[in-house]
């Protein structure tokens, strides 16, 4: 089973679905292009992203898996199962539908970006700085997990936040190809208003055997807000290793 992180997050975003996924599945967590230990560039379209899983999965000689995407990991997911349907499966979608969205998150890169890194010596620093414009301390340690420490100079973004910024027109279009037959399934955050009951036309339109699962009082971040609930529901979808 391969895991795909959503915007700012990382292969270490999914860890707590990942190990409890592994207790019945071989399970790779990936960094998408420009984020974690990934390499940068300057394009973010999903069919590019689409085209480095499907090589990824050609390095690790792997002819097929299913495949589980989280918001912007989710629109990956589906693009790799329209565009190479026969390395996919089985699809499931955390909290994302096939639409194109507003920009998100454009400011608060930009704080990101706009930190002196300088003149930072402490990770609580960064995030006493953040905090005056950004109050959701939760969101907060989400995006620092991007700030990393350099043995000899300080602290740096490992993420190419640049290249990230640039791509906004990429990343909030919507995905298109042809139909993937496959089985689908697409869980949404009960509190979230990523997936609304008016998306699911143009889901099924695309993923014409998908299922649809909500989780009550959970927002955006279901699989972190409830690891365990999400990977039940990835575990019955998928079944058990043999």
């Amino acid at each position: 089973m391969i895991l795909i992180h959503g915007l700012l997050g990382s292969c270490a975003t999914m860890g707590m679905l990942a190990r409890g996924l592994a207790r019945q599945f071989e399970v790779l967590a990936v960094d998408l292009r420009n984020h974690g230990r990934s390499f940068h560039a300057p394009g973010m379209t999903y069919s590019e992203m689409a085209a480095d899983l499907a090589g990824f999965m050609d390095e690790m000689k792997l002819e097929s898996a299913g495949v589980v995407g989280h918001s912007m990991g989710g629109k990956c997911a589906m693009q790799l199962a329209m565009n190479f349907p026969e390395k996919v499966t089985g699809l499931a979608v955390l909290d994302m539908a096939p639409k194109a969205y507003e920009p998100i998150w454009k400011d608060d890169i930009q704080m990101l970006l706009d930190l002196d890194l300088t003149r930072i010596t402490r990770r609580d620093q960064a995030d006493r700085i953040l905090a005056e414009k950004m109050p959701d301390k939760a969101f907060r340690g989400f995006l620092l997990q991007n700030l990393k420490r350099s043995h000899d100079s300080g602290f740096f973004w490992r993420s190419n936040l640049s290249g990230i910024l640039n791509a906004t027109s990429d990343i909030r279009a919507p995905i298109s190809g042809r139909p993937y037959p496959g089985r689908a399934l697409f869980v949404r955050g009960g509190a979230s208003d990523y997936v609304s009951d008016s998306d699911w036309d143009d889901i099924q339109s695309l993923f014409p055997a998908a299922d649809l699962k909500t989780i009550a009082r959970t927002g955006h971040l279901v699989h972190l807000e409830h690891p365990d609930l999400v990977t039940e529901l990835l575990a019955g979808f998928f079944g058990k290793k043999n």
